[in-house]
């Protein structure tokens, strides 16, 4: 069903498209012919209503231009109003589209057929340049979704073993989990002894060990070694299932922004209407409401429909999207794709950032801390290098020496291994573990990490080794540049240990850290700080989704992150370094900054016309010189706007300074 929905909303974006395409092709055609044929005419070079009444008129080329500029007119004009009903059904009375709607009738009026149809052209191709920045933006995130594909090995009662979709599995179904393979369903463990990886649910970097009897949980996986469980749940009911429901249910809850075209057309189309309509009451009521004389009535709605010229939307419905089109072309050349406009203008007035721990400020890669001794080290590194032990790996990246051959090698999940290396029977693992097989005097190590200890079977502790997930290297930069760009507070909110999230907060110098938190722990802190500012929330996990999804922008970091991250968030930072999250700040306060020089350029001009135009400066020159106004600063915004291409990043890697 929902992907049925999908389908049928891609399917509405190509027909909107290929409209849209259709009418820019039949308005230009139209526009063009028209301008061509009023050249031709030596008769009639500008038509005039004054023109209907004479009969020579009907047999010109001005005449046929005329036909040829009110149907390309009622063309476009009808893509207006289907717009602008749209937008009506959502109740959003006053929008963009009224706006040209009246403008375009103003220029129509005036018998200024090009302005009309350049209008509404202009506004074609503005948006079609936004949503094509946008859709390359959205088809750069979907190369990066590579959905994991659940499926079940079903056990039968003959231990022969079928493929099946876990959404068809009933209870009490015994299934096969292998090394590598994500858990499709709830269960309790019935066969073997594994390390589950649970930090896509719960954000927790240490995987758990488990054995019979235990319950696991889907969108875990399974680490080393085959299982067997028994499935409590329905696939519909399951842990997955349930935080994927989360994150529909934050979607839907998330209002659309309103762009930026349309809150402004709020402002601006009503103050134009009132000042061309009090321009020409005004006028006329001076003139003593005569009709016709040198400043009657006639002069005065003139006046008051060149100032709806003046103040039509051409340079905003064009370098507004442009502006925007600029800024996530070059967010994209950054890696940074943003997929609209909404989250460029939102993470550009964010203050609040929270942060997810695991994977996202930390590299998920477990290191040495510790200065052990060289030779327990290379014993340490010896037993576990028969183990798959993410905490393992760290003591035998960190060993040079050559590894040592053990025998008798057992593993006690959730505790520690054993073996024999040259005769002696050496255990690491957990304090408890080696208390268990007869060590004694094994020394309290003080810190907020995970500590291993290696000792000598029924004898003496040799050593211990501290063992972190290290910081990625630009998580301190990239929390100090958020700070310089007017960030208010830096958060982190983490499933992981308390102690361990408030060492990495005091390293990378965050304002507030969170730890021991669960999906719904999250969103409801998410919920909380971002009903004191805006906030942007930077996550790479499926447990980050509903978070992501109830900030005001969410941020997933695309190398590393889920899935459900990358689709829920509004911006995908590409590789998994930070400091393009401050960049993308930087990026987007740019951008907003030159899109007000625009508009005050233009509004500006603008007002400086209209001022001279109601003052009768310009005499019977005002229609033209309005038109002229209007298309030079429409080109003076363009050019403006496209001054954000020039922007020049503070980060950039090596690797990417050829784009």
């Amino acid at each position: 069903m929902k992907d049925n929905v999908a389908c049928s909303c891609e399917d509405d974006e190509v027909k909107e498209k290929k409209l849209a395409i259709g009418y820019l092709i039949v308005g230009s055609l139209c526009l063009i012919t028209a301008f061509v044929l009023t050249k031709f005419d030596k008769s009639f070079t500008d038509i005039s209503y004054a023109d209907f009444s004479n009969p020579a008129f009907f047999s010109s080329y001005s005449f046929i231009a005329f036909i040829i500029y009110t149907l390309g007119y009622l063309v476009l004009f009808t893509s207006l109003l289907t717009n602008y009903l749209k937008e009506a059904k959502e109740k959003h009375f006053i929008n963009e589209f009224l706006l040209m709607i009246v403008a375009t009738l103003g220029a129509y009026g005036l018998n200024e057929y090009p302005e009309a149809l350049f209008v509404i052209l202009f506004s074609i191709v503005g948006e079609m340049l936004e949503d094509y920045a946008t859709n390359k933006s959205k088809q750069s995130i979907k190369k990066l979704v590579n959905n994991m594909p659940l499926y079940a090995h079903v056990v039968s009662s003959d231990n022969s073993i079928k493929d099946e979709n876990p959404k068809d599995l009933p209870l009490n179904t015994i299934l096969e989990i292998r090394p590598g393979e994500k858990i499709a369903v709830d269960g309790v463990i019935v066969k073997g002894r594994c390390s589950l990886d649970l930090s896509s649910i719960n954000g927790e970097s240490l995987p758990k060990e488990a054995t019979v009897n235990d319950k696991v949980y889907s969108g875990s996986i399974n680490l080393d070694s085959v299982i067997q469980i028994r499935t409590t749940k329905l696939y519909k009911d399951s842990t997955l299932t349930k935080v994927m429901d989360l994150v529909e249910n934050e979607q839907t809850k998330k209002a659309k922004s309103e762009k930026f075209i349309t809150r402004f057309s709020k402002v601006y189309t009503p103050l134009i209407m009132v000042i061309a309509l009090i321009v020409f009451l005004t006028g006329y009521g001076l003139a003593g409401f005569n009709w016709n004389g040198s400043n009657g009535g006639e002069q005065w709605l003139y006046k008051s429909l060149s100032i709806l010229l003046v103040a039509c939307p051409c340079a905003l419905v064009v370098s507004i999207p442009i502006t925007f089109f600029s800024g996530i072309g070059v967010g994209s050349k950054l890696g940074i794709l943003m997929k609209g406009s909404n989250s460029l203008e939102t993470i550009a007035k964010s203050t609040n950032f929270v942060f997810d721990k695991t994977g996202t400020l930390t590299k998920g890669n477990y290191v040495l801390k510790n200065n052990p001794q060289t030779k327990n080290l290379q014993l340490a590194a010896s037993l576990e290098s028969k183990s798959t032990h993410p905490l393992g790996k760290a003591l035998i990246t960190a060993n040079k020496l050559p590894l040592l051959e053990v025998s008798d090698f057992r593993n006690q999940v959730g505790k520690g291994i054993e073996g024999t290396i040259s005769g002696n029977a050496y255990l690491i693992g957990t304090k408890e573990f080696l208390l268990e097989e007869g060590i004694k005097d094994i020394p309290d190590i003080d810190s907020p990490y995970k500590v291993l200890y290696l000792g000598l079977k029924n004898q003496k502790a040799l050593d211990y080794f501290i063992v972190y997930d290290e910081i990625k290297e630009s998580s301190e930069p990239a929390f100090a540049d958020l700070k310089k760009e007017k960030a208010k507070n830096n958060i982190i909110l983490s499933g992981d240990d308390k102690k361990i999230v408030e060492e990495v907060a005091n390293k990378v110098k965050a304002d507030v850290a969170y730890g021991n938190l669960l999906p719904d722990e999250k969103l409801n802190y998410v919920k909380q700080y971002a009903s004191q500012a805006t906030l942007c929330y930077v996550g790479d996990g499926i447990n980050d989704s509903p978070a992501i999804l109830s900030a005001d922008v969410g941020v997933a970091m695309g190398a590393l992150g889920s899935d459900a991250a990358i689709e829920a968030s509004d911006i995908v930072i590409m590789d998994d370094d930070l400091r393009k999250v401050p960049e993308a700040k930087r990026l987007a306060r740019f951008t907003m900054k030159v899109l007000y020089e625009g508009l005050v350029l233009a509004l500006g001009l603008k007002v400086l016309v209209m001022i001279l135009v109601s003052l009768g400066l310009l005499g019977q020159y005002a229609m033209m010189i309005a038109s002229l106004a209007d298309t030079g600063v429409t080109a003076l915004c363009i050019l403006n706007a496209m001054q954000v291409l020039l922007y020049k990043p503070k980060y950039l890697p090596k690797k990417e300074k050829h784009i």
